[in-house]
């Protein structure tokens, strides 16, 4: 009697197969590695890119209304230089609208990251809370535009101004190429009962 042979597969056939299995599998674990890498850094770019318009939002809303002060009278007055200003506005993040708060933008150097970086701060003046908001480039400034469409690094640029609004506020950073413009909105001057 005649053995019949069943052909299957030899367990060097079987090795070969298990060995390719294994390396598809470790490039196919790589390549997912590698696309989750990317979707976290997508996800992180995306956040910061949304927390960046936040805080130019807020602050061009806090430009737009920031109110005049009382002719002659020294609290609430707009003043700014290059590295900060204070001023009142009624669109506070932290009041309803329509409440005056004073408040102040300052530009921070950041103490601790080595490069020359500025923190864009956030200041309730009466109540001395500061919130760190966004980092800049160090040669971030601000600027003031007056009626005549001048350029100051100062506000108020001379005495006669000293009770006026500028027309804008500007946030500036020739580094990162960043021109951001807020003009205000509310009267440039308070009304009194001698201008009728």
């Amino acid at each position: 009697m005649k053995l019949r042979h069943l052909r299957g597969f030899t367990l060097l056939e079987l090795l070969v197969v298990l060995v390719l299995t294994s390396f598809i599998t470790v490039l196919l674990m790589q390549g997912m590695a590698y696309v989750a890498k990317v979707n976290e850094t997508f996800l992180l770019e995306g956040q910061q890119r949304q927390a960046r318009e936040l805080v130019f939002g807020w602050f061009i809303d806090s430009v737009a209304a920031i109110s005049a002060p009382e002719r002659g009278g020294g609290s609430g007055r707009f003043r700014g230089d290059a590295k900060s200003f204070e001023a009142v506005t009624l669109a506070s993040v932290d009041r309803r609208e329509g409440v005056p708060v004073a408040f102040a933008f300052r530009l921070d150097a950041t103490r601790d990251a080595p490069t020359q970086d500025a923190d864009l701060v956030y200041v309730r003046r009466l109540e001395a809370n500061r919130w760190p908001l966004l980092q800049l480039p160090g040669d971030a400034q601000f600027e003031y535009l007056d009626s005549l469409g001048a350029w100051h690094e100062n506000w108020p640029p001379s005495s006669a101004l000293v009770d006026s609004l500028p027309e804008a506020v500007a946030l500036s950073s020739k580094r990162e190429q960043l021109f951001l413009l807020a003009t205000v909105q509310s009267p440039r001057r308070r009304l009194s009962v001698d201008d009728h």
